[in-house]
C-alpha cells in the first residue's frame, strides 16, 4: 500500500510540474507577439532614428527556462516551488519604444525644438526578463487535493538610451539617458496564463511610459 501511494504521489507531482513549462509559456508569448514581432515600425518622420545592438535575427518571441526551487515531500503534505524564467526577444520592447517615442515626440514638438537638427537614438539596455513563480501544495487525505499560487515578477533592468544630435552632419551633442524600470509584479494569481497575459499588457504600457520619459529628458537637455 505504501509503495502504491508513493507511486501515486510521484505521478501527481509529475503531472503538476509538467502542466506548463517553457514550451507552453513560449506559446502564450507567441500568441501575443508572434504576428507583429517582425513588422518594422513605420517611422513617418526623418528627424530621428532608433537602432540597437540588442537586435538579432532570432524569429522567436521568447525563450524560457524552468528551474525547481525546492520540494518538501511529507507523508500527507507535499509542497513545491519552481520558476519559469522568460526572456523576451528585444524586438518586442524596442518596436514598442520606437512607436511610442514617435507619437509622444510629435505631440511634444521635439522636431521643432531640434530646429533643423536630427537625433540618432541607440537603445543600449531594455527590460526583457520576467519570472513566473509557482508555489504549489498537495494534501493527501483519501484523495489528493492540490493548488498553486502564481506570481509574475520582472527582473528589474533600467532602460538605457544614448543619443547623438547632428546639424549638417556635424555632431552638436551626445548623452546617455537612464530611465528606471516601470514594470510591476503581479502576485497571488490563481490562473497562470491569464496572469502572464496581464503582465505582458502592463509590460507594453511600461515600455511606452519609459519612451515618453525619454522624450521628456531629451527636451529637458536640449
Amino acid at each position: 500500500m505504501k509503495t502504491i501511494r508513493t507511486v501515486f504521489f510521484c505521478i501527481v507531482i509529475s503531472s503538476l510540474a509538467s502542466c506548463y513549462g517553457p514550451r507552453k509559456v513560449n506559446s502564450w508569448v507567441m500568441d501575443k507577439y508572434g504576428i507583429t514581432l517582425n513588422n518594422q515600425p513605420k517611422i513617418k518622420d526623418d528627424y530621428f532614428t532608433v537602432s540597437s545592438k540588442l537586435l538579432t535575427n532570432d524569429q522567436q518571441p521568447s525563450t524560457s527556462v524552468k528551474e525547481s526551487k525546492g520540494l518538501l515531500p511529507l507523508i500527507f503534505y507535499w509542497r513545491g516551488h519552481y520558476v519559469n524564467t522568460v526572456t523576451l526577444n528585444p524586438k518586442i520592447p524596442i518596436n514598442t519604444f520606437t512607436m511610442a517615442f514617435q507619437s509622444y515626440a510629435n505631440s511634444k514638438q521635439l522636431k521643432q525644438k531640434l530646429n533643423g537638427q536630427k537625433i540618432e537614438l541607440t537603445v543600449e539596455q531594455v527590460p526583457t526578463i520576467f519570472m513566473i513563480d509557482d508555489k504549489w501544495q498537495l494534501i493527501w487525505l483519501v484523495y489528493a487535493f492540490g493548488w498553486d499560487i502564481f506570481s509574475v515578477l520582472p527582473e528589474k533592468n533600467d532602460l538605457i538610451v544614448s543619443y547623438r544630435i547632428f546639424k549638417d552632419n556635424s555632431e552638436t551633442k551626445k548623452a546617455t539617458i537612464t530611465i528606471a524600470d516601470q514594470n510591476k509584479s503581479l502576485e497571488h494569481l490563481r490562473k497562470v496564463k491569464e496572469g502572464t497575459w496581464d503582465y505582458l499588457n502592463q509590460y507594453d504600457e511600461a515600455i511606452k511610459s519609459m519612451a515618453k520619459k525619454t522624450v521628456d529628458k531629451i527636451i529637458e537637455e536640449l
